[in-house]
């Protein structure tokens, strides 16, 4: 089914429009007229309205916590009424509230709140200093256990040397827990892995597929080094942190991203994960959590919340997420519009779970996806036919492939339906595949952050997949050119959430060690849209927030410089002010 959206030649004229100047060739927009003192009209500003039919204004007008008019300022005064108060703006940059398509803002929340490496100079004396320093002053415990975040994955080819120093002396009995930067790989010395069972006897007798999820020697003494179901392993035998210390989190995490001019954003596994656990009615994973934030009027965005699923486990699990739905169905600001799927898990040595159409050079291996295809058609069916967005990380060639699969399978049976499904990450997607997105209506949300020639894309990686492969990685703008949708992403606390880095690396993809595939290059404008109405779309709220429209809720960004018009390093750079949320200023002064 194809998408009913601008393509490339559009988004492209409309970027050349904004750099020769600001055109407001559209009549305004008018919910109703208003004569109301309640009604604040924002004038004198490069205003990006996200609307393809206008995409650009002179005034807006909100009134609570909607949009009133936008357009032209005569006209938006005619609508505004006499008593109407104005703001100017004084030249500055208004567009509509970002939104992140695939984050988990409440384990980034985490990050903020507990002790964070962020050091990637590959130091091993740098990493334990940082770790004694904790240990002395008693910060960033969970129980008994020192829990670390942000690990450079560069540090895991150094399992062994870290095992050698952090499970022995002052360390032997102290539980450390160090968390990869991917949130996929964990490190643990040995007297976690003592708690988790986790020794040579335990992975000897595991099946061949469930011993690569784990590091070892030749015989089989582990070196404390996991990866996804080596991970889940792991933190089943943690303490878990406190009720306060989520909430903590909580709001640390709604701040962050409310400071980067972000007003909603997808939580990717609000419960579960990549274990392949099926979901459980008693798992409420972070949702009480976000309930209590929007009790206490501190949810200042639209989230929509994606419990994780496993389709090996069985359709049944839908129903769950329907009760789930029912009984969260009142909390403000949150939704469950969808499910989250696991294809497979990531691609960088050592870790290689990633599937990709052909074998790992250093192992020959083939990962196989983390779902039957079978059972993963009719996950996807029964989830459209219940009206869930299904939305899959895929990181391999093979996984974005299988996942097709299946969201094809689903429009077949079902070719009238508009829901939209997603893809998230799609590191590597064959080219045969790439119109398959527009073709069957699927959403590609990218994490373009990571488009950049660096260690992270070459060393880790190019060594050790075929080169074929390789030369498809972020394959943005053969996707643009195809037609798909594109949304804008950022998988914090994985890397940073912040907008405008991501676009500027969308744009020049610009690293250490030159640019990635300088052909997959974004333009600006479908930057701008893939943060607002497109990843509006991935929440299925684009009715109501994502662009700014009369009627629309009033999520608004203030923004210090035209990030139309300037160039990449002036975008990198670019500044929120303020942002508003539902009418209600919360970051910032100028709205």
């Amino acid at each position: 089914m194809q998408q009913q959206l601008p393509r490339f030649g559009q988004l492209t004229k409309l970027a050349c429009m904004a750099m020769a100047a600001w055109a407001i060739g559209a009549s305004v927009q008018a919910a109703e007229l208003s004569t109301k003192s309640d009604t604040t009209l924002y004038f004198n500003a490069h205003i990006f309205t996200a609307e393809y039919a206008h995409p650009y204004a002179e005034a807006i007008a909100i009134r609570g916590d909607r949009i009133v008019a936008v357009g032209t300022q005569t006209e938006v005064e005619k609508v505004a009424g006499k008593s109407v108060k104005k703001v100017d703006l004084q030249g500055k940059f208004l567009m509509p509230g970002m939104i992140d398509a695939h984050a988990h803002p409440m384990w980034g929340g985490m990050t903020l709140v507990m002790a964070s490496f962020a050091d990637a100079n590959g130091s091993i004396p740098d990493l334990v200093k940082f770790i004694d320093a904790q240990i002395d002053a008693h910060k960033s415990f969970v129980g008994d256990t020192l829990v670390i975040y942000n690990i450079d994955l560069g540090y895991w080819a150094h399992a062994a040397e870290l095992d050698a120093i952090l499970s022995h002396g002052r360390y032997a009995t102290m539980p450390i827990v160090l968390n990869g930067s991917d949130f996929h790989t964990t490190w643990a010395n040995q007297a976690v892995r003592e708690r988790a069972g986790i020794n040579a006897d335990y992975l000897r007798k595991l099946p061949a597929d469930k011993q690569n999820y784990f590091g070892f020697d030749p015989n089989f003494v582990p070196n404390g080094f996991v990866v996804d179901f080596g991970k889940n392993k792991i933190e089943q035998s943690l303490p878990k942190p406190s009720a306060g210390t989520f909430y903590a989190a909580g709001i640390a995490g709604v701040q962050y991203m409310n400071s980067l001019g972000i007003t909603g954003w997808l939580d990717a596994a609000a419960i579960g994960d990549a274990s392949g656990t099926p979901l459980s009615s008693a798992d409420k994973g972070t949702l009480p959590i976000y309930r209590e934030l929007a009790k206490q009027g501190a949810l200042t965005a639209h989230v929509a919340a994606y419990p994780v699923l496993s389709p090996n486990e069985g359709i049944a699990q839908v129903a769950t997420v329907k009760k789930l739905q029912h009984e969260f169905k009142d909390v403000d600001n949150l939704t469950i519009p969808g499910i989250k799927i696991f294809a497979d898990g990531v691609v960088e040595f050592p870790s290689q779970t990633a599937t990709l159409t052909k074998p790992y050079i250093n192992s020959g291996r083939i990962v196989p996806t983390l779902f039957k295809q079978a059972t993963m058609n009719a996950m996807v069916l029964q989830a459209d036919k219940n009206g869930l967005q299904v939305h899959v990380h895929a990181i391999g060639d093979g996984a974005v492939k299988a996942s097709l699969d299946a969201f094809e399978v689903a429009r077949k049976a079902n070719p009238h339906g508009k829901l939209k499904h997603v893809i998230t990450h799609a590191q590597f997607v064959a080219p045969e595949d790439q119109q398959r997105f527009a073709q069957d209506n699927v959403i590609a949300a990218l994490q373009l952050l990571w488009a950049l020639a660096d260690a992270s894309t070459i060393d880790i990686v190019q060594p050790y997949i075929d080169p074929a492969i390789y030369r498809t990685m972020y394959p943005a703008r053969s996707l643009l050119d195809k037609g798909a949708e594109i949304a804008g992403a950022s998988d914090w606390p994985i890397s940073t959430a912040a907008p405008f880095e991501a676009m500027y690396q969308a744009e020049t993809r610009l690293g250490a060690s030159g640019v990635l595939f300088p052909e997959q290059r974004m333009p600006r404008a479908a930057m701008l849209y893939a943060y607002t109405r497109n990843a509006a779309d991935v929440l299925n709220q684009l009715g109501s927030i994502g662009t700014l429209a009369a009627g629309k809720r009033a999520d608004l960004v203030l923004i210090d410089r035209d990030v139309l018009t300037v160039s990449a390093d002036e975008l990198k750079g670019a500044q929120v002010l303020s942002t508003m949320f539902a009418g209600k200023q919360v970051f910032g002064a100028g709205l």
